[in-house]
């Protein structure tokens, strides 16, 4: 795990980055947009990461590895309307389109000035973010619970070391 990685992304200079990187976009042109067209709808709208796991006594790693399928599904979910509201850019007609999507993308395209095939990469963008930090908080709380694992088995190791040497003390000293 590059526990770097995701230091970084949960900075603002590394997840405009990220966004740049994906949408293909200039970073400044992205951090514009991104402030232009707040609030995205990245996350459930009733879920409030940080809030809900301090309430459930485990970082925010724990948390967000706990979601992460139910954040999966919910991806599917939003990349499926996006790529059917894209489908209408190009002249297609989707039976899955959202109006939701459709007044996020025109919204954010009419405020930046840029177009709506653009507002979309961002889109995706911000979903590929999502799914990066989960993925890389899921492998931070394995590798966490590995080393705690491998502490406890050392501790009981330890123990049980001292327990059989106590044993070989108590039978030199008898008769």
């Amino acid at each position: 795990m590059d526990e770097a990685e995701l230091s970084e992304l949960l900075t603002a200079p590394g997840f405009f980055r990220f966004l740049a990187e994906q949408a293909k976009l200039d970073v400044e042109d992205i951090k514009r947009i991104y402030l232009l067209g707040r609030p995205w709808g990245l996350w459930p709208p009733d879920l409030d990461i940080s809030h809900e796991a301090a309430e459930t006594g485990v970082d925010v790693f724990t948390y967000l590895a706990a979601l992460q399928p139910l954040l999966d599904m919910d991806a599917e979910e939003k990349e499926a309307q996006l790529a059917a509201y894209e489908a209408t850019l190009t002249g297609g007609e989707s039976t899955l389109l959202s109006p939701a999507v459709r007044v996020q993308v025109e919204k954010v395209a009419a405020l930046s000035r840029e177009d709506e095939a653009t507002i979309c990469r961002i889109l995706h963008a911000l979903y590929a973010y999502r799914q990066r930090v989960g993925r890389l908080s899921i492998q931070k709380v394995g590798e966490s619970s590995k080393h705690r694992m491998e502490q406890d088995q050392a501790a009981a190791i330890a123990k049980l070391q001292r327990a059989l040497a106590a044993e070989l003390e108590q039978r030199k000293n008898l008769p």
